[in-house]
């Protein structure tokens, strides 16, 4: 891809909007030259429940990110997730046409093949498809069929699908804010792409994205996407059950998760507490930071076991030996990568952030940004370019310095 042209993924999540535009590198690296954040309005367990306020949500993000890297974004990559998600491994076969080698065409007719046979209700509709391997004349393990020589073409398929007019309102809404839909891409596929290495999905991994609607979930084994997923539990359910057993109202909960909390009551001093404003805002109190884990700690044993058991339902659990990588918003509490090896029979687990980057890295650092620099990478590794360069080549100062500006008042 040539230097002068860029790439940029939206991450439309239930508790926030992220906004990622990267130059792809000569030596596979995307350098990261804009950033945008926006808290998500209209949005419900990845759903849309208000078009305008996500709209709205998604166009700051966006601006945020083009003024940083002075640049126009035209098209991006979103992402899409949610619990109406669901997947499925189904297989396509063909016939090698006349000729002394398997053809582009005869490829797309087996995947056609393997799409035939995804099992559709009328409002479902695939979203995204990831090819896993194909076989020439029974012999599997074939990446590349492509000049092979055989008569018979077969493919495994993995393809997600979504409630159809779901997944419409979030491409509305992006398309509304400005910004063309180039692809959608499952989430926990993204996310995967900026977090887990190649080794890992040799092995077998798990990859739980906790966001603040849904925790999104993928099984890699042999290095292909064996299981994709979603469970209706994220941060915002921990943040609820500290409102409503401290009787603290949503944002002050938040705050207090964010700042102070720890997911296990074995990392909190029993002498720890912090002082919170009751809901009635008449009176605050100090409450025992232990208090805060405890109540934390079962909710999120609930969304590991449930991640556990929809592996399990798949029969694909005891293939997974690299361990789990957590992501997401919700994966930043002290102690829940214990919490998600004690509930998966004591696999290792770790906190996952992206990798392979250049520029603006300290700015993507986070597990927050995992999914939308995912998006990113995959436009990247697609050629699929979001617009043009700027104007003029600037550094990373330069872009620093011209988004620092256009923050500031003007007299």
């Amino acid at each position: 891809m040539p230097e002068d042209v860029f790439v940029a993924g939206i991450d439309v999540g239930t508790t926030k909007i992220c906004a990622i535009v990267g130059c792809p590198q000569s030596d596979g690296r995307l350098e990261i030259i804009g950033v945008g954040l926006s808290p998500s309005s209209g949005l419900k367990r990845g759903i849309i429940v208000d078009r305008e306020d996500a709209t709205d949500s998604v166009r700051r993000a966006a601006e945020i990110a083009q003024a940083q890297a002075d640049v126009r974004v035209e098209s991006a990559y979103v992402g899409v997730t949610g619990a109406h998600i669901s997947s499925v491994n189904v297989t396509g076969r063909t016939n090698v046409s006349p000729g002394p080698a398997v053809s582009a065409q005869d490829v797309q007719r087996a995947i056609q093949s393997a799409r035939d046979a995804v099992p559709l209700p009328q409002d479902r509709e695939i979203i995204h498809e990831v090819t896993r391997g194909f076989a020439v004349d029974g012999e599997s393990g074939v990446a590349r069929p492509i000049g092979m020589s055989g008569r018979r073409l077969d493919v495994e398929l993995h393809a997600v699908t979504g409630n159809a007019s779901i997944v419409d309102n979030v491409e509305g809404c992006v398309s509304d804010a400005g910004v063309s839909v180039s692809r959608r891409v499952l989430e926990p596929i993204a996310t995967a792409t900026a977090v887990i290495t190649d080794a890992e999905r040799d092995l077998g991994v798990i990859l739980i994205d906790v966001g603040g609607g849904t925790s999104d979930v993928a099984v890699f084994i042999d290095g292909s996407i064996a299981h994709t997923s979603a469970v209706p539990i994220g941060g915002d359910h921990v943040t609820r059950d500290i409102a409503r057993l401290l009787r603290v109202g949503f944002d002050e909960a938040e705050k207090l998760k964010c700042r102070y909390a720890r997911a296990v009551p074995g990392l909190v001093e029993e002498d720890e507490s912090v002082q919170v404003q009751l809901a009635d805002g008449s009176r605050s109190e100090h409450v025992p930071l232990r208090l805060v884990a405890e109540i934390i700690e079962p909710r999120l044993e609930e969304t590991f076991s449930l991640v556990r058991a929809n592996i399990m339902r798949a029969g694909i659990y005891e293939q997974v030996s690299a361990g789990v990588v957590l992501s997401g918003g919700g994966s930043l509490l002290a102690g829940t990568a214990e919490i998600a090896s004690r509930v998966l029979d004591g696999l290792p687990a770790r906190v996952g952030s992206p990798r392979g980057l250049s520029g603006l890295t300290q700015a993507v650092a986070g597990p927050i940004y995992s999914t939308g620099v995912g998006l990113a990478l995959l436009a990247a590794r697609d050629g699929a370019v979001a617009g043009g360069a700027a104007s003029e080549p600037v550094t990373l100062v330069d872009r620093f310095k011209q988004w620092w500006e256009r923050l500031l008042p003007r007299a």
